[in-house]
């Protein structure tokens, strides 16, 4: 039985057993050895082994061939490893002996290999399934602890994502709710004077009906004025031209301009857009869009109406 039909006979494929003989070209054990180290690649690019070149011609031109002496040579028995004593049935099998276990000492040897009993044969086979299945064991855990080594880093992107997200957000919130407190506090300064201004104006219109002169009013001085504020950010919110309202907050800094563009990208389709303001009603030119925010009295917090 040849050596392709006992390792097909060991449950390996035909066109893979008849690759391992084609390029070892020895002996069984070989054979096997070649398709585990080749186990799981793709036989049909790896090339095999280039044949001998035929011989040169044993005779010179004008020297007849019948006056030279034939030469023999004694064929070795088989080659052996003097790294680990191992004998080879020929050249194929010892240089791929070498190219995978890099010993370099081989020497020829009178010693015959033994061709290997049927049950030598089936030890063998039992042996080299074992190889075969622990090396893939061994691969599908290095696959597997791949996967998990990718899951764990897809999860901490994720986390580190999330957790920017997040922190994005409580800053924009406590943007809005700082604003929207100043935007109060103005409110309630700005009812106040009001209120001032009526009971001023009533307390006049009382003096002239009962024909006293109002007197002049005081001017009052107070001795710690508030601090100006410098507001760095202003807080708008647009009315749309279908009603809806849609907020943002832009640095004090940044032009009118920055706004118009903000919502023609996002709420108007990239039309042109101008804006006003109801109270007091303002409609802004086109020098007003290249003034900052701060200027145009639009901080903290104001109301633009699209036009």
């Amino acid at each position: 039985m040849s050596v392709v039909d006992q390792l097909v006979d060991m449950g390996f494929d035909k066109s893979k057993a008849e690759k391992a003989f084609e390029v070892t070209k020895s002996s069984l054990e070989e054979a096997m050895e070649w398709l585990l180290a080749h186990d799981g690649e793709d036989l049909s690019s790896i090339p095999a082994p280039a044949s001998d070149a035929p011989a040169a011609a044993n005779s010179a031109p004008g020297i007849p061939t019948g006056a030279e002496e034939p030469i023999t040579e004694q064929t070795p028995g088989s080659y052996k490893c003097n790294d680990c004593n191992k004998l080879f049935r020929d050249e194929n099998a010892m240089m791929f002996h070498a190219a995978k276990s890099k010993h370099e000492n081989f020497s020829e040897s009178t010693e015959e290999i033994k061709p290997l009993t049927e049950e030598e044969r089936k030890q063998k086979a039992t042996e080299l399934r074992q190889r075969i299945r622990e090396a893939q064991a061994a691969k599908a855990e290095v696959e597997r602890q791949e996967a998990i080594d990718r899951e764990k880093k897809r999860i901490e992107e994720g986390k580190k994502m999330a957790e920017m997200r997040e922190k994005r957000k409580e800053i924009d919130t406590r943007e809005i709710v700082e604003a929207r407190r100043k935007e109060k506090e103005e409110t309630e300064r700005a009812r106040q004077r009001v209120i001032e201004q009526i009971r001023l104006d009533k307390e006049e219109r009382a003096a002239r009906a009962s024909g006293i002169r109002p007197a002049e009013p005081v001017a009052t001085v107070n001795p710690n004025p508030p601090p100006k504020v410098d507001y760095n950010q202003a807080t708008i919110q647009v009315r749309l031209k279908d009603g809806k309202c849609v907020r943002n907050t832009f640095g004090a800094a940044e032009p009118l301009s920055a706004v118009r563009l903000w919502v023609q990208l996002n709420h108007s389709a990239g039309a042109e857009v101008n804006f006003m303001t109801p109270f007091p009603r303002k409609t802004f030119s086109s020098e007003d869009y290249n003034a900052p925010l701060k200027n145009l009295g639009l901080t903290p917090s104001a109301s633009l109406v699209v036009i």
